[in-house]
């Protein structure tokens, strides 16, 4: 294709998509701005003889559990440990969301209510604390 400069700029030297033989426009009217709409539905050739690519493996991790039993009673009690930070004090567990969990919120707070657990709301600093003995 050719660029144009000067009064010719707006002509082509090919045909448009749309007069081509071989074209598979279906010209659809917007329901809102009356505007056409050319869609164009293109399926490759499959070449022979091309390998597919390997298939990515999931490889399952456990969570690590540093903090002995504290981490393992989040997780046995649902509390998805990739999701949040747990930071042990002297007698009261805090755990943080690492991210806006939005829906997940709701069965994470009440798996940390069956523990004795309670929602601090303090901003960008919310988070759920639990008093250690309410864990033993």
């Amino acid at each position: 294709m050719q660029l144009l400069r000067g009064p010719d700029v707006n002509k082509r030297s090919e045909p448009k998509l749309s007069d081509r033989e071989d074209s598979n426009i279906t010209w659809v009217t917007c329901p809102d701005c009356g505007s056409k709409i050319g869609v164009v539905i293109s399926v490759g050739k499959s070449a022979t003889g091309v390998p597919a690519p390997p298939q990515a493996q999931i490889v399952p991790t456990a969570p690590v559990i540093a903090q002995g039993g504290v981490q393992e009673k989040l997780a046995a009690a649902g509390v998805d440990l990739t999701l949040v930070d747990v930071e042990e004090g002297d007698d009261i567990v805090s755990v943080s969301p690492k991210k806006f969990l939005g829906d997940l919120w709701g069965p994470i707070n009440e798996a940390i209510r069956t523990l004795g657990g309670g929602w601090i709301r303090d901003g960008r600093s919310s988070r759920w604390e639990i008093r250690k003995e309410a864990l033993e």
